[in-house]
């Protein structure tokens, strides 16, 4: 049942602290709450959760995520409790989590489309082959937050017929290949429909067209960068994130970020 603690050093957009698997759950009490938000996964058995008032029943294959600063107190149930779990904290995780944080906590029943287990497995079996790597580690996490969401919104996107045939193979492009020249089209042809049809997918599925889930994914993998690669002039920052012009790259980030690229690093070294 390992556990494993990521660098502090590293301040990436989204950090993880801490990740764990096939854990043998003891009774835990946190009056004043765990300072970084707390995904905690219930593999086998079950277990009771305390928050405030409110008492809730972690069965097998459910999750609840725990806000920073949130008390609470969990124990097994009847038998021994294996979990997984993760705690990660920074800016992007308070952005996409801002509207959820009025009870303490985020509850998911239903674990069928939130693989949370398998992330977790992935991402230590990766860490043991090579090492940590902090933006591999700060992406995979970022994914599951999306997918958590989604799952939370009652957005099943990724079992939809039209999301896995069409979108899923984009997404898995862009996020492959965002460093490159993809244009609408291309990714549109690698599908055999057309880039309005495309645009509409992605709007009716994820709320964004094509070319801005491209643009948001390239903003924030520059993010990363800027802050782990702290002495990388901004130029080849831009190359890196799949933009072609440094200028447009400082001018596109100012726009969505409402700061340079400059100023984004200085928050963080």
């Amino acid at each position: 049942m390992p556990i494993y603690f990521y660098p502090s050093s590293h301040h990436l957009p989204l950090n993880i602290e801490s990740i764990g698997n096939q854990w043998t759950q003891d009774t835990v009490g946190r009056p004043q709450g765990y300072p970084y938000y707390h995904w905690l996964q219930s593999n086998h058995g079950q277990g009771k959760i305390q928050i405030g008032d409110q008492s809730v029943l972690l069965a097998e294959g459910a999750g609840i995520l725990l806000f920073p600063f949130t008390p609470h107190h969990y124990a097994p149930v009847y038998h021994q409790w294996q979990t997984s779990f993760a705690t990660f904290y920074g800016s992007l995780a308070s952005d996409l989590l801002q509207h959820y944080g009025q009870e303490g906590y985020l509850m998911i029943e239903n674990k069928r489309h939130l693989s949370a287990v398998d992330w977790i497995d992935t991402l230590i079996a990766e860490d043991q082959q090579s090492g940590t790597d902090p933006l591999r580690s700060s992406s995979r996490c970022y994914h599951f937050l999306l997918t958590l969401l989604q799952e939370k919104q009652g957005i099943l996107t990724e079992q939809h017929p039209l999301y896995q045939q069409i979108l899923a193979p984009v997404i898995k492009e862009i996020e492959t290949n965002y460093d490159q020249n993809l244009t609408i089209s291309q990714l549109a042809g690698m599908v055999y429909v057309s880039p309005q049809y495309l645009s509409r997918l992605f709007n009716r599925f994820l709320g964004q067209s094509t070319s801005q889930y491209l643009l948001n994914y390239r903003i924030n993998r520059a993010k990363e960068y800027l802050v782990a690669q702290k002495h990388v002039p901004i130029q080849q920052v831009a190359f890196a994130a799949g933009f072609q012009d440094a200028s447009h790259f400082t001018a596109l980030f100012k726009k969505r970020v409402g700061i340079t690229p400059m100023k984004f690093r200085q928050l963080y070294h």
